[in-house]
């Protein structure tokens, strides 16, 4: 009887955790946030250095991660508050049991994304029969080389998959266990230099890789106004970008370890999204860069795999407030920078 009482509490308790998500939610302190190796959404650096943060009266803990892998788990096991990343994996771990809303949308992926291959082969359309890779199956990465591959007319089944990290792409390439992988900065910039050639871009392929911000929904209910100083700090590091952009480069190259040449790089191949994009982006709407049309396509592609068994109500993951308010209140210039 005992064994029957504590295995119904233990039943009660998980799912409780699981339709909750994090449930110790901190009210003081500075909010924590993961990020990885992207220069998409390097500019939170540029917010942190530049004192941002500090201006618009949010305290943040920016938490650096090699692996974008690394990152997300570390946002599933409640180790931060919120964490950067790609949509797609939003969408994952929502349908998880872990409540996660976006409130901002840091850069579409344009050449910064490639799949990249050997000197021999020209294009997506030679991958046949060849050995390819990309990072976590059924992850935002294995999406896109399997639409990738459908848009070269390529069967899933006429190549041979490798799950391999991004940043490991060069070395699996120089040693022969791969013949095109999927990646981006630093190791896009690095695998040209030795003569690899980019096979497609996600430009090729638009809406497919799109980054956000995103929180747990326990922190967006509980702290409203750090998420808005966040949001508000995020909108003016990006404009930092454009008005000083030799200094804001070497922030953000010096912050995620990469040289200037490769951030540079990797912040040519994204278009980073103003304010007035962000608010378009979170309205409901057919439109290629709609986090809505998106989500359709993500949920399509892992019903079909069946990681996901029914679509979710994408406008529970969506949260515009945060930008529409910035909108709503900006009436003046651009305001000035702690330099």
């Amino acid at each position: 009887m005992k064994n029957k009482f504590f295995l119904f509490t233990l039943s009660v308790l998980l799912i409780l955790f699981i339709s909750t998500g994090c449930t110790k939610i901190e009210r003081k302190g500075p909010i924590k946030i993961s990020i990885n190796l992207w220069s998409g959404y390097a500019y939170a650096f540029i917010a942190q250095e530049k004192g941002i943060f500090s201006k618009n009266n949010v305290e943040v803990e920016l938490i650096f991660k090699n692996l974008i892998s690394e990152s997300a788990k570390l946002f599933k096991d409640c180790g931060v508050d919120g964490f950067f990343d790609v949509f797609t994996d939003v969408v994952v771990i929502n349908s998880e049991g872990i409540p996660t809303k976006v409130v901002y949308i840091t850069d579409y992926s344009s050449s910064g994304d490639v799949i990249i291959g050997r000197p021999e082969l020209n294009s997506i359309s030679d991958l046949k029969g060849k050995r390819l890779c990309f990072e976590g199956v059924n992850s935002f990465s294995h999406l896109f080389v399997l639409r990738a591959l459908k848009k070269a007319g390529i069967d899933e089944t006429e190549v041979q998959f490798e799950n391999l990290p991004a940043m490991e792409v060069l070395n699996a390439l120089e040693s022969g266990k791969i013949d095109a992988g999927h990646t981006w900065e630093p190791i896009k910039t690095q695998a040209i230099k030795k003569g690899y050639k980019v096979l497609i871009t996600a430009g090729d392929i638009p809406g497919v890789i799109i980054d956000v911000l995103a929180f747990h929904e326990k922190i967006v209910e509980e702290r409203p106004d750090d998420i808005q100083g966040i949001v508000k700090s995020l909108i003016e590091a990006r404009d930092f970008i454009f008005s000083n952009r030799k200094e804001a480069i070497e922030i953000m190259a010096r912050a995620e370890g990469m040289a200037t040449e490769e951030m540079e790089s990797g912040i040519n191949g994204v278009h980073l999204l103003d304010l007035d994009e962000n608010v378009e982006a979170m309205k409901v709407s057919s439109k290629e860069t709609s986090l809505y049309r998106s989500f359709d396509a993500i949920t399509d592609f892992y019903i079909t795999s069946g990681q996901i068994s029914q679509k979710q109500d994408v406008s529970k993951i969506i949260e515009p407030r945060f930008a529409e308010n910035i909108k709503l209140l900006r009436t003046t210039p651009a305001e000035n920078y702690n330099k």
